[in-house]
């Protein structure tokens, strides 16, 4: 049963982490056409009526996924509880609930910050 529900955490592990990225770049691909559907705009001088439903549309677009990515930030906050129901918590820990992962993004790293020195 235990081999059956790491399994289960290793497999949903890595497609969330993929549906995050994909949230991700949709958005940023959406921000790009929305800022070039502007410039097009500007650029070839064209009313400022031009087109406007579309540069609508692709703002909603864009505020759609990022309530996506609310979403699955805030679905990505269960992961503890999710853990510990499942009893895997020895496994996982409490401090760092999240499967290991090889993205070198997600490791915590420890930065020193200087004192501030009055002058």
């Amino acid at each position: 049963m235990l081999k059956n529900r790491m399994s289960a955490v290793a497999t949903v592990a890595p497609l969330f982490q993929s549906a995050e990225t994909s949230n991700d770049l949709a958005a940023a691909d959406a921000a790009d056409c929305y800022a070039a559907l502007l410039r097009a705009r500007v650029d070839n001088r064209l009313s400022v009526t031009t087109g406007v439903e579309m540069i609508g549309k692709m703002f909603e677009a864009i505020k759609a996924q990022q309530h996506a990515r609310d979403l699955m930030r805030e679905a990505h906050l269960t992961t503890p509880e999710v853990i510990r129901s499942m009893g895997l918590e020895r496994m996982y820990g409490d401090s760092s609930p999240c499967p290991p992962t090889d993205n070198p993004f997600t490791s915590a790293e420890i930065v020193s910050i200087p004192k501030a020195v009055a002058a």
